[in-house]
């Protein structure tokens, strides 16, 4: 096999396996009956999955066998080995996860049957593929604004499990309709909470797991700030007391918000079934403790108190805390020039680290260097120093890929928890395939990173209309990376 076939067939896998060779021969037909063994350390590979993705992938069913795995155990979780012959495939893995892992490979390395008008089957070419994640989390974080249907979430969720991110932070803006505080819901806007639940159980059926994010410290207004919504004191202004006279940050001082904020991480935590990570925001809080009573009192002690209380609450319920790291380090400190850090020196909270648990995830999110004096490579020296001071790190680039690559690989050799790929407002258009193409090659092998490319594009475009055939998508609005192809705007989800 020459070098250029090499490359098609590497192109239009995301993310590129650790270790892949492809060999020459006859190709592995996919068809009813064909032999495919599953090599585990137990005998309780998940056969019947294998069989129901062989039908929902090619309309085939396999002839399963299972057989005891000489490399038992030695796998790191989520790990796989494939090897396609003439005449059988076969699959490697300690983990169902890892099982899974290897169909979603199978699946974008699949090609049709040729010379037909119809497809007539599907073949493999014969490989060998060795793979294994270079971090425990991999994750995407998305939103859902008032414009955001639900069917686009469950594509960018879908598309994000097919790529191997194995969670997504979920942040509601002003559109969870909470039974306990419906206030805080747009109500014109409020999901379909029945359609929202079937996305988790549909997540976690996709081999990720889905995170809710509610912003406990600043962003109170649950709205983008260059729009100057408010989803509460628009229309409640009775409500004043419960944020900052800005309306930006909860008021922290205030103990009524503590009961109501914990009223929300509840309902949330018990709607996604107590997930193992709880997103508590607590980034950009601009204005706090800028009323009376806040400025009144010793700002840190009314932080850590606050973080501390809705620590505890998760705690309790098996789930761990997430929160953003920049209040946590200081605008000025020259240790994190160029990095972003926007705790002001009238906070000071420079040293409320020191009094954290350490169970606390840290996400420290870097999406450019602000310094004119560009350094050869980045230090993102908060993700180090958070590190260093023994909490597990998350982090969170956003479009550019260069910051994307430089931190996957600081991830990987200093062993951090993983990467959050963040969206924003952002995950449509031409930015798509960053988003779901660069960002998860880069979770899962920092060190073999694919950048923008057309064919990676088209490989990203490919794989999002395998998805919308699994959606049953027959609506020209809920394809491709944008609404509409004329003018998509920054809310593809309205006609301009």
């Amino acid at each position: 096999m020459n070098d250029d076939e090499i490359k098609v067939l590497t192109e239009r896998l995301i993310p590129v396996p650790k270790h892949i060779s492809f060999l020459d021969g006859q190709e592995y037909l996919i068809a009813d009956g064909c032999a495919v063994s599953l090599r585990t350390c137990s005998s309780k590979a998940p056969a019947e999955r294998i069989v129901s993705l062989f039908k929902a992938y090619w309309q085939v069913e396999p002839e399963i066998r299972i057989e005891a795995n000489r490399q038992a155990g030695k796998r790191v979780p989520e790990a796989y080995a494939i090897k396609v012959a003439a005449t059988e495939l076969i699959i490697e893995a300690d983990d169902e996860a890892g099982f899974l892992n290897a169909m979603k490979t199978l699946r974008q390395l699949a090609e049709v049957c040729r010379g037909t008008s119809k497809v007539t089957g599907h073949f493999l070419v014969q490989c060998e593929i060795e793979d294994e994640p270079a971090m425990a989390f991999r994750g995407v974080h998305l939103c859902i604004f008032p414009e955001t249907p639900l069917w686009d979430i469950e594509r960018q969720i879908r598309l994000a499990a097919y790529h191997k991110f194995n969670y997504a932070v979920i942040e509601s803006w002003g559109v969870f309709p909470f039974e306990t505080h419906p206030e805080f819901c747009w109500k014109e806007y409020a999901i379909d909470k029945a359609e929202l639940k079937r996305i988790i159980g549909l997540g976690r059926e996709l081999g990720i797991t889905l995170v809710p994010q509610f912003n406990l410290l600043g962003h109170a207004t649950a709205s983008r700030s260059v729009t100057g919504k408010h989803v509460t004191l628009d229309f409640n202004p009775e409500l004043q007391p419960l944020f900052e006279p800005e309306g930006w940050t909860w008021c922290i001082s205030n103990p009524n918000v503590r009961s109501i904020l914990s009223d929300v991480v509840n309902e949330l935590c018990d709607f996604y079934e107590n997930p193992p990570f709880f997103h508590i925001g607590c980034d950009e809080a601009d204005n706090i403790g800028t009323c009376r009573d806040c400025r009144r009192q010793e700002l840190k002690t009314l932080v850590k108190e606050h973080i501390l209380h809705f620590h505890d609450l998760l705690q309790k319920r098996g789930t761990r805390t997430i929160m953003w790291h920049d209040m946590l380090v200081e605008q000025g400190d020259p240790r994190w020039k160029g990095y972003t850090a926007y705790g002001l020196p009238r906070h000071n909270l420079s040293q409320l680290y020191r009094e954290l648990p350490r169970d606390i995830v840290i996400a420290d999110w870097q999406y450019a260097y602000r310094d004119k004096e560009e350094p050869s490579e980045y230090d993102w020296p908060t993700a180090k120093f958070f590190h260093g001071e023994n909490f597990n790190v998350l982090m969170c680039p956003w479009l550019d890929e260069k910051f994307m690559a430089s931190q996957g690989r600081l991830v990987a050799e200093e062993k951090l928890l993983g990467m959050l790929e963040t969206t924003w407002h952002k995950s449509h258009d031409r930015l798509f395939a960053t988003i779901f193409g660069t960002a998860p090659c880069i979770a899962w092998n920092p060190f073999l990173p694919k950048t923008i490319s057309i064919e990676l594009r088209l490989s990203v475009a490919h794989h999002l209309r395998q998805i919308g055939w699994d959606m049953n998508v027959n609506e020209y609005e809920k394809t491709g990376f944008s609404q509409y192809q004329v003018d998509p705007g920054h809310h593809p989800h309205q006609l301009i």
